[in-house]
């Protein structure tokens, strides 16, 4: 377990950087391309070690089981987690480093972020979040809960430095929320399917079905409910 510890340790404070004034620093000593090629290949390491670790470790003693019905909500989560996910890839996000000119479209706060500023994050995170209830060990709680806390915690510092480094992330601030529906509650945001797009909602119902079809061809666990 010490293993895996060290590797979620490691991509945990890997993923911090880019919400840090580090990620500056770096980018004036080394420039925009060789921090973003170093970053990669370092997060796909840090990603390969997290999960050899995590298929290393001992499976422990489960601290609760979970009944059927759970099984379905589960489902259910992570389609929400894939829409999030999915739509936020396939939209101009000024989250991203490359995200400023995003900021100058007057519809910016529309879509996929009328929902949460940050959709991408939001999805790994409840996907994590719902798998480390139906992997109630302390294995399942250090490999899935890295990557929900790396997830929450780390847009939520990113957010914090565009306030002080981007003049019109104000703006984009008061038109959406960091979490999910809130704007759309309070007011400052309506939920509209067609502006987020049907077709990035269609190809995340797609790869949702898929892996829920070859999960337990992949990954040995049943994702639903087994037929009596």
């Amino acid at each position: 377990m010490t293993g895996l510890l060290a590797a979620a340790t490691a991509f945990f404070v890997l993923h911090l950087v880019p919400a840090t004034p580090l990620r500056r620093s770096l980018v004036a000593s080394w420039g925009e391309g060789p921090y973003m090629g170093a970053f990669a290949i370092l997060s796909l390491a840090t990603i390969w070690w997290l999960v050899s670790q995590f298929i290393a470790a001992p499976y422990g003693t489960k601290l609760w089981s979970v009944p059927d019905w759970w099984l379905w909500l589960k489902a259910a989560l992570i389609l929400f987690a894939f829409i999030l996910a999915v739509c936020g890839f396939l939209t101009p996000n000024p989250s991203t480093p490359a995200g400023t000119k995003a900021l100058s479209n007057p519809k910016a706060g529309e879509c996929i972020f009328a929902v949460t500023r940050h959709p991408v994050m939001w999805g790994i995170a409840i996907w994590a979040m719902a798998h480390m209830i139906s992997q109630a060990t302390v294995r399942g709680f250090l490999f899935f809960g890295t990557f929900a806390a790396t997830a929450l915690i780390g847009s939520w510092l990113q957010q914090e430095r565009k306030r002080k480094t981007l003049a019109n992330w104000s703006a984009f601030e008061a038109k959406t929320s960091y979490f999910p529906f809130a704007a759309i509650v309070e007011g400052r945001a309506k939920l509209s399917l067609g502006a987020i797009g049907w077709w990035p909602i269609a190809i995340a119902v797609v790869l949702w079905a898929l892996i829920i079809h070859f999960h337990y061809a992949a990954f040995g666990v049943r994702p639903l409910p087994t037929p009596t």
